[in-house]
């Protein structure tokens, strides 16, 4: 089994405990499984800052996606759930530009328990 680092941009927040991160495509549905170790990297620093056990990973629509899982999204936790796919979809929106982000566009949302 290769060795999966899953990319997060700082502020890195919200990744203790039980968490998800969204990733637009379906690779990370199609690579992860449940009980598999993943290394959480800062994009930035270009380090591994911890690592973490697939809990589960979801795939669909990226709106149906947000709709459904938005407010377990490490930077979404402890916010008010009610905007959580709003919010989300607009961080997303952000990072990957309004051309990669539509609607309908294939997203993995992978569940994690934080280990180290």
């Amino acid at each position: 089994m290769d060795t999966v680092c899953i990319g997060f941009i700082p502020p890195v927040v919200g990744v203790e405990g039980e968490f998800n991160t969204f990733r637009l495509g379906k690779r990370y549905a199609k690579e992860l499984s449940p009980g598999q170790t993943v290394y959480l990297l800062d994009e930035k620093k270009k380090i591994v800052f911890g690592s973490a056990e697939v809990i589960s990973v979801d795939s669909g629509a990226l709106m149906e996606m947000c709709a459904l899982h938005a407010h377990r999204n490490h930077s979404e936790l402890g916010k008010d759930a009610n905007y959580a796919a709003a919010n989300l979809y607009e961080t997303l929106t952000r990072i990957y530009g309004p051309q990669m982000v539509r609607p309908t566009r294939p997203a993995s949302v992978v569940f994690l328990r934080r280990i180290e």
